[in-house]
């Protein structure tokens, strides 16, 4: 893993609702009656009668135009109809303390202790029609939840120690001049505010190593407010659950099946429009995961590990040949739609291509020029968010990002995209040839 990445790795039109719109329809029948008595008249006296007939042709117009206008409004209500999302969506928070009773974690206890059996802790973000009134959460209260990813016993106390020290991190990373300031910067996110009505297409996303949602907070809340539900699954290895070492990836993979299995049953999920979305460390774990489920339609990697470049970090090369060998291990059993976003990475000596090995037909690769790490993470917009004086230190990177995402999204889980995602990545790379390019790394 190259030294660069290690401080944040190792420390850190919508889907149809089926609303009833056969009033609608009921309306624009009864109010379009067959005039059969002025038919008739004409038929018999227009030719002879030109005032008669300009009478006829003028309610004829009137009547066309009203059935125009007409037509206009039931396709107005249809489209209306189909988009289950309000036009101002607010983006809830329901955090799910779970345990897969499948899998043990602590063994060095007995079956009676509490975390004998496998916390699974799922931040899920929604669209929301309502935000009941509350206030919204701060990145010091996403930072305080970290802590619980793998103990929900720890104390708040405890909790906002952790968080003071990661923002301090991070602002000495960022040249922030107070991480005060971090903390205290408000979020778009509701705790607990009520779920949405419909079905809506589900995102589960995997954390960088040892992260969770804080680090992609600005993204979910940008996903929420499209009509997308995103499940956050933070990155947990083996007992005591630090993420250190390839076996520990097995872990995070079969968390986010469970994931898969456990919150699509909620009311307001579209269960067969489900995909997967990663950072970093998260990338090999949902291609893993694609591998093992047919259930998810499309895949979508931020700077993910999936892709290697070798002689880089020697000690991550042999982490990464170890996390290869680790089943499932054939890439080729991966079919759905993916994208890779990429940084910009040093010369390296060889590389491993993950695209190059699966079976999918539709593959993206889009690089940042320039580009950071970071980028792909919400870390550094929270960061000039919380102290404009810190200017565009990304250059707009992670709002490009962002709309990625949800053109992605929106054509390979909604079927449904304003511009298909080829051409959006054509137009950047046409607008900014300097700024992004679409070969894969050696090419």
């Amino acid at each position: 893993m190259p030294v660069k990445l290690q401080f944040f790795w190792r420390k850190t039109v919508r889907v149809f609702a089926g609303r009833p719109v056969f009033a609608v329809v009921l309306s624009f029948i009864t109010n379009h009656p067959i005039d059969t008595n002025l038919l008739n008249i004409i038929q018999r006296f227009g030719h002879d009668d030109p005032g008669l007939y300009r009478l006829y042709k003028l309610r004829q117009q009137k009547t066309t135009m009203q059935k125009n206008l007409h037509c206009f409004f039931i396709i107005a209500v249809i489209l209306a109809s189909c988009n289950n999302a309000p036009k101002n969506f607010f983006t809830g928070l329901k955090v799910y303390k779970n345990f897969d009773s499948t899998r043990k974690f602590d063994t060095t206890s007995n079956d009676q202790a509490a975390f004998y059996y496998r916390p699974v802790k799922i931040d899920l973000f929604y669209p929301s029609p309502d935000n009941s009134g509350k206030q919204s959460l701060s990145y010091g209260d996403m930072l305080d939840m970290y802590e619980q990813r793998m103990n929900y016993n720890n104390t708040l106390d405890s909790c906002k120690k952790v968080s003071e020290m990661l923002a301090k991190s991070i602002a000495e990373y960022l040249h922030l001049d107070s991480p005060s300031k971090l903390l205290a910067y408000p979020t778009e996110i509701y705790p607990d505010i009520p779920f949405p009505k419909g079905k809506y297409p589900l995102i589960i996303y995997a954390a960088g190593m040892n992260g969770s949602s804080w680090e992609n907070e600005i993204l979910f809340d940008s996903l929420a407010k499209a009509g997308y539900v995103i499940a956050a699954v933070s990155s947990v290895g083996i007992f005591p659950g630090y993420m250190s070492s390839a076996i520990d990836l097995n872990e995070q993979v079969r968390d986010i099946l469970y994931t898969k299995n456990t919150i699509r049953q909620l009311p307001f999920i579209d269960a067969d429009k489900i995909g997967l979305l990663s950072w970093s460390l998260g990338g090999s774990a949902i291609a893993k995961a694609a591998m093992l489920s047919n259930d998810f339609k499309c895949m979508l990697s931020f700077d993910g590990t999936e892709i290697h470049h070798y002689k880089v970090d020697t000690g991550w090369d042999n982490e990464f040949n170890q996390i290869l060998r680790i089943p499932p291990t054939n890439a080729g059993d991966v079919k759905i739609p993916y994208m890779y976003l990429s940084s910009e990475h040093p010369k390296a000596d060889s590389f491993y291509i993950f695209p190059d090995h699966i079976g999918s037909t539709e593959k993206y690769f889009f690089q940042f020029n320039g580009g950071t790490h970071e980028d792909f993470s919400s870390l550094i917009t929270a960061a000039k968010n919380a102290d404009p004086k810190l200017g565009n230190l990304d250059h707009g990177r992670n709002q490009i990002v962002c709309e990625l995402a949800i053109h992605f999204f929106d054509q390979y889980l909604r079927q449904k995209s304003s511009e298909p995602v080829k051409d959006f990545i054509n137009r950047l790379v046409a607008e900014r040839p300097k700024d992004f390019k679409t070969q894969y790394p050696g090419r």
